[in-house]
C-alpha cells in the first residue's frame, strides 16, 4: 500500500510508540476544573483498560518538535531516487515531514471499518477501509489505490493488517495503550481534573519518570471522563518549554459514524492502481513481553534487535546488516550526526540514536552516554 498518507503522521505516532515500548506522544493541559467524580491514578487506568468505544468521529492534530532540521520536498524526491540507500531516503523524509502541526478527520467503526483524511491546505488524501476492501486517494494527484486484506493466514488482522501496523489507526488511543502500559512500575503517576481540546470532560494522567537517565520530563494523557476513551498523548522533553511530541484529539464524538463514510468510489477519469498484500505469517522471535514482565528478545530475530534495560532508560539495538542500507554511507547523516568515540550520534531533545563504527544502531529515550555504555558493553556484536 502507498506510504504517501502515512508519512506526515509516522514520526508522531513511530516517536511515541518508541517510547512507550521501551517504558513499559495541540497541547494538554488541565482545564478549567470540572465537578467530576474522585479518581485515584489507578481508577483512570482501569477506565482506559476497560472502555468499550468502538466508533468515534473526531479530528486530530499531531505534531512533532525535535528542533530536527526541515528539509525542502526536492531533498526527500532525490534521496528517494538516487542510489543513497534505505536510510538516506527515510532519513530525508522524517526531516521533511516532522516538523510542524498536522491535522487530520477519522472516522471508526470496530477495527474493520475506518477513514483517515489527512488535509494539507486545499489537498486531501483519504484511506480507508471497508472490511477487507482497502482504499487510498489522493485529491491533487487524482490517483488511487485499491488492494484486499487477505482473510487466511495471519494476514487478516495479524501481521499484514495495514491498519494494526507501525502503530495501527494514528490515534491518540493506540499512542496511549503503549505509553500506560506498565506505567506505574517505572513512573510516579497523578490525577488531575480538566477539560480536554476536544471540549469534553476529562482526567489527565501525569507519568514522571523515576529516573533521571531519561530524556523524557513527563507525558500526559487526556482521558474521556464519560468513556474512559484516550483523548490526547503529548510526551515532554527534558528542559523543553515545549511539547516534543503530542497528538490530541482536537474534536471527538463517541458512537458510529454514518456507514456511507466507508464507501469508497474513485472519482471518473482518476488513475486506479491494484496492490496486493501478500499473506504473512506472524513474526517469531520477536522483541516483545519476557517470563520476568520486562520488555526484551524472547529468541534471536535480528531483524527485529533486542532491548536492553527496562523502562525509561531502555536501548533498542540493531546488530549490524540487520536492517535495509547501511547507516555508515549515508549523506545525511555525514551532515546532521556528531563524532563520538565508536561512532556517531544523531541526537534530539527526546531520542538519540547511535551508529557505532562496526554497523549497529542503538536508540533510545536516553542520554548520549547511556547508549555509549550499552554499546561498549558489546551488544548486538557478532
Amino acid at each position: 500500500m502507498d506510504r504517501g498518507p502515512w508519512k506526515k503522521w509516522t514520526p508522531a505516532v513511530a516517536v511515541s510508540a518508541t517510547i512507550a515500548a521501551l517504558a513499559a506522544g495541540g497541547s494538554i493541559a488541565a482545564g478549567a476544573r470540572t465537578d467530576l467524580p474522585d479518581r485515584t491514578p489507578q481508577d483512570v487506568l482501569e477506565m482506559v483498560a476497560s472502555h468499550e468505544v468502538e466508533g468515534f468521529s473526531g479530528r486530530l492534530a499531531a505534531s512533532v518538535e525535535l528542533g530536527l532540521p526541515q528539509l525542502p520536498v526536492e531533498a526527500v524526491r532525490d534521496a528517494e531516487a538516487q542510489d543513497t540507500g534505505a536510510v538516506d531516503a527515510r532519513l530525508a523524509e522524517l526531516l521533511a515531514l516532522v516538523p510542524g502541526t498536522h491535522e487530520a478527520r477519522v472516522f471508526a467503526d470496530g477495527h474493520d471499518r475506518s477513514r483517515l483524511q489527512i488535509l494539507d491546505g486545499a489537498e486531501e488524501k483519504n484511506l480507508i477501509r471497508n472490511d477487507d476492501e482497502l482504499w487510498y486517494y489522493d485529491s491533487v494527484e487524482d490517483r488511487a489505490v485499491h488492494a484486499t486484506v487477505p482473510r487466511d493466514g495471519a494476514g487478516h488482522g495479524g501481521a499484514m493488517d495495514p491498519w494494526r501496523r507501525d502503530g495501527a489507526l494514528p490515534t491518540p488511543e493506540r499512542v496511549a495503550e503503549r505509553v500506560l502500559d506498565r506505567a506505574e512500575v517505572h513512573s510516579t503517576v497523578t490525577v488531575e481534573e480538566g477539560t480536554a481540546d476536544s471540549g469534553r470532560d476529562a482526567y489527565t494522567l501525569r507519568l514522571d519518570p523515576r529516573t533521571d537517565q531519561t530524556l523524557v520530563d513527563s507525558v500526559l494523557v487526556d482521558v474521556d471522563a464519560q468513556t474512559g476513551m484516550p483523548l490526547g498523548v503529548e510526551v515532554r522533553a527534558v528542559g523543553q518549554d515545549e511539547p516534543a511530541v503530542s497528538i490530541v484529539f482536537t474534536e471527538f464524538t463517541p458512537g458510529a459514524p454514518d456507514a456511507g463514510l466507508f464507501d469508497f468510489e474513485p472519482p471518473a477519469g482518476a488513475t486506479v492502481e491494484e496492490q496486493a498484500l501478500p499473506d504473512c505469517e506472524p513474526r517469531s522471535g520477536a522483541a516483545g513481553a519476557r517470563e520476568d514482565g520486562n520488555r526484551g528478545p524472547v529468541s534471536g530475530d535480528r531483524a527485529r534487535g533486542e532491548v536492553v534495560g527496562d523502562g525509561w532508560e531502555a536501548v533498542v539495538v540493531m546488530p549490524a546488516g540487520s536492517g535495509p542500507g547501511e547507516p555508515a554511507g549515508s549523506v545525511l547523516l555525514d551532515d546532521l550526526a556528531v563524532e563520538v568515540e565508536g561512532g556517531r550520534v544523531l541526537g534530539t531533545p527526546l531520542l538519540n540514536v547511535l551508529l557505532t563504527d562496526d554497523g549497529r544502531v542503538l536508540a533510545g529515550p536516553v542520554p548520549q552516554h547511556r547508549l555509549l555504555e550499552v554499546a561498549a558493553a558489546g551488544t548486538g556484536e557478532e
